[in-house]
């Protein structure tokens, strides 16, 4: 049936105990013997035969308590005898220390005449090669004066103001000749104009401070925001042209 499974008790007799089973027998490989000897001693090695591990043992390194070292003498043996230094003839030694119980000679005089030797030695002198001037700028020709370049650099510059002023005169001349062309604006006029074009600048700007309180400038407030941006500008501009130095001239249209 499906679902289900036998259990089968070892105890009971199975099919399988009759089958004879066949017995395995394991066979050992010979076991490895080396062809040396190894009681033998290795050929060509450092080692030493009472070390052949890690060096000496620790008895044989101690020193022998009767065979101690002493003062000419090193582990490796005894010191060669030094050779005798001999000092070259021409090399001359040190005074030595004077002694505690040495005196100076004491009571000597000369008969030298210092005021004379010291003329004598100042008139046989080498006189000394003069040292090199360091230059004093305050003492030069050209001090205090304008440099050269400086006079090309005024005549360069007035050369083109000339020039400028020849240009401007020639328009003026132009305008002088034929009159019918622009007429000179009144005083009055233009007095009147100048607070006109003021208090349009001042409407503008007060629209241009209401609309800048806003802190988002999207759509339409952006555009009116440059819009009295461009008027202000404009304004501005005229008002420069009205205020300057000179007759203002108005053209016939």
């Amino acid at each position: 049936m499906s679902g289900f499974e036998i259990a089968v008790d070892p105890q009971f007799e199975s099919i399988y105990n009759l089958v004879p089973k066949v017995k395995q027998v394991v066979t050992k490989p010979p076991m490895y013997v080396s062809r040396h000897n190894p009681l033998k001693p290795i050929s060509h090695s450092t080692l030493k035969e009472n070390a052949p591990n890690m060096g000496m043992l620790p008895t044989a390194a101690k020193a022998d308590p009767c065979n101690f070292l002493k003062k000419p003498m090193k582990r490796s043996g005894e010191l060669k005898p030094l050779k005798k230094f001999n000092r070259p003839k021409d090399v001359s030694k040190k005074p030595s220390v004077p002694r505690a119980s040495d005196k100076p000679v004491m009571g000597l005089h000369t008969e030298k005449n210092f005021i004379t030797a010291n003329a004598v030695e100042a008139i046989l002198a080498v006189p000394q090669v003069p040292q090199e001037k360091v230059a004093d700028y305050l003492r030069k020709d050209d001090f205090g004066k304008v440099p050269a370049y400086l006079d090309e650099v005024k005549a360069e510059i007035k050369q083109e103001n000339d020039l400028i002023d020849n240009f401007v005169a020639m328009q003026m001349k132009e305008y002088e000749e034929a009159p019918e062309l622009c007429d000179e604006m009144d005083e009055a006029e233009r007095r009147v104009l100048v607070e006109k074009l003021k208090t349009k600048w001042d409407a503008v700007n007060k629209k241009y401070q209401v609309l800048t309180m806003h802190t988002m400038f999207e759509g339409h407030r952006k555009e009116a925001k440059e819009s009295y941006e461009k008027q202000m500008t404009a304004i501005e501009a005229d008002l420069e042209k009205l205020t300057g130095h000179g007759p203002v001239m108005v053209a016939h249209v």
